[in-house]
C-alpha cells in the first residue's frame, strides 16, 4: 500500500519539466509539498515525536521508490537522518525538509551559554542545507555529544551542487544559538551517521538502477537500427541481461542492509557489503544502459540520465566503494579467523 501510494503520487507528479527546473531551483518544492501531506517524510519516525510511524523497512521502501523517480527532494535526509537523530534523542521532528551533518571527519562544537546551547563549525557538502528548514547537527562538548536543531538563516551557507544538481552546501556556523538541543539518544554517533547516510544512497540507487533498468529495455524496443529493433540483436540482449543481474544484486544488497539495521546490532558488515554492491552496480550500470541508448541518453531531453547523474553522484556519498571495500576489510580482520565465514555467507 505505501509503495502503491508513492509510486502513483511520483508518477502523477515527476515529469523530464519538474527535474528539469528541479536542477535549476535546486529543488521541487511543490513536489515536497504534496509528499508532506502524505506523510512520507516521516515513514519510520514515531508518532509521539511529530512522525508518521512506520518501520525501517517502510523507510527503505519509500527511498528505493523515491531513487527510481529521482525525486529531487530530501526525503532521506528528513527521515533517515535529520528526523531520526531527533527522535532518538527526544526531540519533536519539526514539519518540513530537514538537513543534517556533520559528515564523516567534520566536528561542531557545543558550550552552554546560560539556558541555550551555542554551536560552531564549518561543514562541507551538506545535502539540502540550502533548502532546509532546519538544520540537525550532532555536536560535542568536552564532556558529552548533542543533537541540536538550529535554524539555516542563522548560517553562512555557500551554495554548492553535486554532479546531479542537487545542493550539497558548505555550512559555516559561528556562535549560532540552538532551538532545540538535548543530549544525544542511544546509538546516536557520528558513525552510526555515517551508516545510516551509506545505506540510504545505497536504497535511492538501487531505485535509479530500476529506472535505467527500465529505460533501457523500453528503449530497445523501440529503437530501429539496420531495419530491426535493437533489442533482437543479440549484443543488446546479452548487455540488458548484464544490466538486469547489477540490479538485482544492487536491490538485494540494499533491501538486506535495511533489513539488518532495523533487527539492531552492529550492521557495519551490512551497510558496507551494500554500499559495496550497490555502488559497483552504480559503475557498470549506468555504463550498460548509457550503451545501449548512445549519444541520446545524455541529451537533456531524455530521462536517462537524470537517474545516471544521480548514480554517479550517489556513488561517491557517504563513503565509494573504495572506503567501504577498506572498513569491511578491517572489520572482518578484527573479528578474528572464527566468524569470518559466516559474516561473508551473511552478507
Amino acid at each position: 500500500m505505501l509503495v502503491e501510494s508513492l509510486t502513483r503520487l511520483l508518477k502523477d507528479h515527476v515529469d523530464q519539466k519538474l527535474l528539469v527546473a528541479a536542477k535549476q531551483q535546486g529543488w521541487a518544492p511543490e513536489l515536497w509539498r504534496k509528499l508532506d501531506e502524505a506523510e512520507f517524510p516521516r515513514v519510520s519516525l514515531p508518532e509521539e515525536a511529530g512522525g508518521a510511524g512506520g518501520t525501517l523497512s517502510d523507510l527503505a521502501a519509500v527511498l528505493r521508490v523515491a531513487g527510481r523517480f529521482a525525486a529531487p527532494v530530501p526525503l532521506a535526509e528528513t527521515a533517515m537522518l535529520a528526523g531520526w537523530m531527533l527522535a532518538a534523542s527526544g526531540l519533536p521532528v519539526p514539519r518540513g525538509p530537514l538537513a543534517a551533518g556533520p559528515a564523516h571527519g567534520e566536528t561542531v562544537t557545543a558550550r552552554r551559554e546560560g539556558s541555550h546551547w551555542i554551536l560552531s563549525g564549518t561543514l562541507t557538502r551538506v545535502p539540502w542545507a540550502q533548502t532546509a528548514s532546519r538544520l540537525v547537527l550532532l555536536a560535542h562538548t568536552t564532556t558529552e555529544a548533542i543533537v541540536a536543531n538550529v535554524d539555516p538563516r542563522h548560517c553562512r551557507i555557500a551554495r554548492g551542487r553535486n554532479l546531479a544538481g542537487e545542493p550539497r552546501d558548505a555550512v559555516r556556523l559561528e556562535d549560532v544559538p540552538a532551538e532545540q538541543a538535548a543530549i544525544a539518544g542511544p546509538g546516536v554517533t557520528q558513525e552510526t551517521f555515517r551508516l545510516r547516510g551509506a545505506l540510504a544512497r545505497s536504497l535511492l540507487m538501487a531505485g535509479a538502477l530500476e529506472r535505467a533498468l527500465e529505460l533501457s529495455v523500453e528503449y530497445a524496443q523501440q529503437r530501429v537500427q539496420f531495419g530491426r529493433k535493437i533489442g533482437q540483436f543479440q549484443a543488446i540482449q546479452h548487455e540488458i541481461a548484464r544490466l538486469g543481474g547489477e540490479v538485482a544484486a544492487a536491490v538485494a544488497a540494499a533491501l538486506s542492509a535495511a533489513g539488518a539495521m532495523e533487527r539492531g546490532g552492529d550492521v557495519t558488515l551490512a551497510v558496507a557489503s551494500a554500499k559495496i554492491r550497490t555502488a559497483e552496480a552504480a559503475r557498470d550500470g549506468a555504463l550498460i544502459a548509457h550503451q545501449v541508448h548512445g549519444a541520446i541518453g545524455v541529451t537533456d531531453e531524455h530521462a536517462l540520465h537524470h537517474s545516471t547523474l544521480r548514480l554517479w553522484a550517489w556513488r561517491e556519498e557517504y563513503g565509494n566503494e573504495a572506503a567501504w571495500s577498506t572498513a569491511l576489510g578491517q572489520a572482518i580482520q578484527e573479528g578474528g579467523a572464527e566468524p569470518f565465514w559466516p559474516a561473508v555467507t551473511a552478507h
